[in-house]
Formats: structure tokens, sequence, C-alpha cells
């Protein structure tokens, strides 16, 4: 039988294996410091040693690249396509709210660059 540890986000690869108590027929979890340690569990809900240990799913820690490229492409389309029918994003609408130097009442003093 495949045995696979589930991983907590505080626990940062440390596996916590969860076992069935064939007494009580409830589920303990059982935190150890590697995959390899081995250790007797007992149960949390009646204290037997009685337990087999259950198949449960597993995380994989992602990084931010690895979940980008996971994405539907179809998905980038749909947010180039918002970004172009919003105004904000044709720049000429911003270069025309401008009023030149030459037309300003009161341009203040000239900067020099």
């Amino acid at each position: 039988m495949g045995v696979f540890p589930h991983f907590h986000a505080e626990a940062s690869l440390m596996p916590v294996y969860v076992y069935e108590c064939k007494q009580c027929n409830r589920t303990s979890e059982v935190f150890q410091r590697s995959v390899s340690a081995t250790s007797q569990p007992v149960c949390d809900h009646c204290g037997s040693g009685d337990l087999q240990r259950a198949v449960t799913s597993f995380a994989v820690p992602k990084s931010e690249i690895d979940r980008l490229q996971q994405l539907d492409p179809r998905y980038y389309r749909k947010v180039d396509d918002a970004i172009a029918r919003t105004p904000e994003a044709d720049p000429m609408r911003h270069l025309q709210k401008m009023t030149p130097y030459s037309a300003a009442s009161d341009p203040g003093p000239k900067i020099d660059f």
C-alpha cells in the first residue's frame, strides 16, 4: 500500500502523516522531522497504538513562475483585451490632456536640465 505524507506550509517540507486508529476508527496526524524518521504513533482520541497509516493527498510547493506557466493562454488574451478596452491604457489620451509650455498663462520659471 502506497503512503504519501502531506505537508503543512509552516512545517516546510516536513511530513505530517495521517494514521487511522483500528480501535476507534478516527484519524490522527503525526508530525515527523524527516520522511525517513520512524516513530510509534499513538491515537490522539483513544490512546491506542493500533494505528494504520492512511493514504492521503499531498501538496507540492510551487514557485510563482511555475504557477504563472500553468495559466491557460486564453487568460492572457482576456487580460490583454481588457486592458486594450480601458481608456487609461491609451497613452495619447494623457498627452492630449497636457498643456504645451508655450500655451500656459503662467508657466513659471524654466527648468534647466
